[in-house]
């Protein structure tokens, strides 16, 4: 076969092998020949050369053509890629390891995410690869750290990304910097930044948890735990906030007594600072928790928060009048002022006394009771006269109980038994019957020779027979009287009392009648008492419905009992 046979084959064989049977025409062949035996010889084609196969419609030539020049430089790019595979993979450049080496396979499969076996890692020791190795390592620990700390939506898987420093830190419940912590929430890993945050705070309590020990001078190795209650105790401590007694019970129990200690002297102080506030004390004015003036701030603060009257143990803690007589003559005025308003609300409060009360002459009145010193009668009937006193008030009660007092010492004194007369109305007047009686229970009737005495002193004792509820009795000394003095209103308004407390209210009414004839002025007051006093209900009411038949108009004030 001559040459130009086999070079028609040769080149029939090539246009079947880049697929160019569609074009019939042999007007190319020349042309498209040699572009065909460049292509087999893997001779790059010229721009000129591809452009004319594209121009020409040999496209699936071309295609074909491309793909192989391609595949030329394949080796090339492999060495390249296997060199930065090297690289990335810490393997030493002295290690001349070639493309065909298993070394290379295994680096190909880690970068794609295939995992490694033991077989494998074993292999790479023996090819003397320990950083590479190593790497592995840190990559399988970062997709274990990735998991842990819920970054898995990160997709990369080196080492020398961001990520793997900073999950390492978290791990090892170390501090991130400020740029780490941006960089969690820029790349949205926003439940790793949670956990991070969370361990953060823990570790910051850790940390303060052993500053607290050392300042306070606790042993590291008591309660190391932050949720130990030794930890919530030494922050209050610290930000100076008060412990309760459930505390000091817990430290006690764990002999940290000087805990408690602490929590008392800054007690002491913060309740030093408010007392000086509070009574206005000069900030130069040297407080100490041990001294009398402590004390007594102290009882004015009890004093001051008082809602009623105290229980007898606690009395002593009650500013007294001793004790404003310290201040003023320690010279300190603003605080006697203070003082003397908290002791007038005081004595308000002994006294029962409700609403608004004017300071004189009221003030001086409760001292002088407080002194158990008597009052000026005159000015007593003169309050009670003019409704700034009641009655029946407590003021009024113990100026009788003294008033009493006082003349049963003038009739041991004197023997004057008029005075007896005196201390049993005011023993009365006082709610006290019981003393009323006893100072009368003992009289030699028969040595008292004036009419008027001797009446006076049967009708008192009736009337303190009558209060404790002895009408019997009371009647007896209310006739014996009237036997005696049958002109005095006295008796006979006692009488009237006593109708009226068995319900006998006519015949009480004729009683209080006779007793107007004889002088008297008070017997609608002595109704109205009686009303006022009786203790059962029915009763009451029964009583102030008779009045209102009787007189709706003089009686209007019976209204109040009949609801």
């Amino acid at each position: 076969m001559n040459t130009k046979d086999l070079q028609q084959k040769h080149f029939d064989f090539l246009k079947d092998k880049y697929k160019t049977d569609s074009h019939k025409t042999s007007q190319f062949d020349g042309f498209l020949y040699l572009i065909l035996r460049k292509a087999e010889l893997g001779i790059h084609l010229t721009n000129l050369e591809s452009q004319w196969l594209e121009t020409n419609n040999f496209k699936q030539t071309a295609k074909i053509i491309s793909l192989q020049q391609y595949q030329l430089e394949e080796k090339k790019r492999l060495e390249s890629e296997f060199l930065l595979l090297k690289n990335k993979y810490r393997v030493p450049e002295e290690l001349h390891i070639e493309i065909s080496s298993p070394v290379c396979s295994i680096l190909w499969k880690l970068d794609t995410g295939i995992t490694i076996t033991s077989s494998e890692i074993k292999l790479l020791k023996e090819h003397k690869l320990a950083n590479t190795v190593n790497l592995i390592q840190d990559m399988a620990t970062f997709a274990k750290l990735k998991v842990s700390y819920k970054a898995t939506k990160y997709i990369g898987t080196h080492p020398i990304d961001p990520l793997y420093p900073i999950l390492k830190k978290i791990s090892a419940t170390q501090q991130l910097s400020k740029s780490e912590e941006n960089w969690l929430i820029e790349n949205d890993l926003n439940e790793a930044w949670d956990i991070y945050q969370q361990q953060e705070k823990h570790r910051l309590s850790q940390v303060e948890f052993v500053e607290l020990k050392s300042k306070y001078q606790i042993e590291a190795s008591i309660e190391k735990s932050t949720d130990s209650k030794l930890y919530s105790i030494l922050k209050k401590l610290d930000a100076e906030k008060e412990l309760e007694d459930i505390e000091y019970r817990w430290l006690r129990q764990r002999n940290l007594e000087k805990l408690i200690e602490i929590d008392k002297e800054f007690k002491n102080k913060k309740l030093i600072t408010k007392l000086q506030k509070t009574y206005k004390l000069s900030l130069d004015k040297i407080l100490d928790s041990s001294s009398y003036l402590f004390f007594i701030l102290l009882k004015l603060e009890f004093t001051r928060e008082l809602k009623g009257i105290v229980k007898d143990q606690d009395v002593k803690l009650q500013i007294s009048e001793k004790d404003i007589q310290y201040l003023e003559e320690q010279g300190l005025t603003e605080t006697v002022k203070i003082a003397k308003t908290i002791y007038f609300r005081l004595l308000q409060l002994k006294y029962r006394i409700l609403g608004v009360l004017k300071v004189e002459p009221f003030y001086e009145i409760m001292l002088k009771l407080e002194r158990e010193e008597r009052l000026d009668p005159k000015q007593v009937v003169q309050l009670i006269e003019e409704d700034m006193l009641a009655p029946d008030g407590q003021i009024a009660i113990s100026h009788y109980r003294l008033e009493a007092i006082f003349y049963e010492k003038e009739y041991q004194r004197t023997g004057n038994k008029w005075n007896l007369a005196s201390a049993s109305s005011n023993w009365r007047k006082s709610n006290e019957p019981q003393q009323a009686l006893k100072v009368t229970e003992n009289v030699n009737w028969s040595k008292v020779n004036e009419l008027a005495l001797k009446s006076a002193l049967l009708v008192t004792r009736g009337a303190a027979f009558r209060d404790v509820s002895q009408t019997d009795q009371a009647e007896i000394c209310a006739s014996q009287a009237m036997e005696l003095q049958p002109n005095s209103h006295q008796p006979y308004t006692l009488m009237g009392a006593i109708c009226y407390d068995r319900g006998n209210y006519v015949d009480g009414d004729k009683w209080f009648e006779m007793a107007q004839k004889r002088g008297a002025k008070d017997t609608d007051d002595e109704i109205r008492r009686i009303v006022r006093m009786t203790k059962d209900k029915d009763k009451r009411k029964e009583v102030a419905e008779y009045l209102l038949n009787k007189d709706s108009v003089r009686y209007g004030w019976a209204k109040s009992y009949i609801d």
